[in-house]
């Protein structure tokens, strides 16, 4: 059976999660996106519902996108987006099977991901 894939894309900037979440359902369909400007409100709701993947800036406030990450199960599909490139730790990115894009993400990359992971529940 066929089921929607979950994204989450979680964003400090409205603008970005605003246009995340606008062209993720252009490029694909069967998608559902969860978008969140407050990294705590999108721990929690990762901690309480089924997520495939995972699209996360890396600079916030009280949680940054690798500790989002790191709270988020295994099987998550991890993409995070930053122009921060100098501050994110390669060796954790790789512990947590994470894929890197550098601000501002080139979309059809992005759009790559997605398909990929929808090959993957289907």
């Amino acid at each position: 059976m066929n089921r929607d894939l979950e994204i989450v894309v979680v964003d400090d900037e409205e603008a970005i999660t605003e246009i995340l979440s606008s062209f993720i359902p252009l490029i694909t369909q069967g998608v559902q996106v969860h978008a969140f400007n407050d990294s705590v409100v999108a721990k929690e709701y990762i901690a309480h519902n089924p997520v495939d993947v995972l699209i996360t800036d890396y600079k916030m406030p009280q949680c940054n996108g690798l500790q989002l990450m790191e709270s988020t199960p295994a099987q998550v599909r991890k993409v995070i987006v930053s122009g921060y490139v100098l501050d994110i730790d390669e060796e954790k990115l790789h512990r947590l099977n994470a894929t890197y894009f550098r601000k501002p993400v080139f979309l059809p990359d992005l759009a790559k991901v997605i398909s990929e992971e929808q090959e993957q529940i289907h």
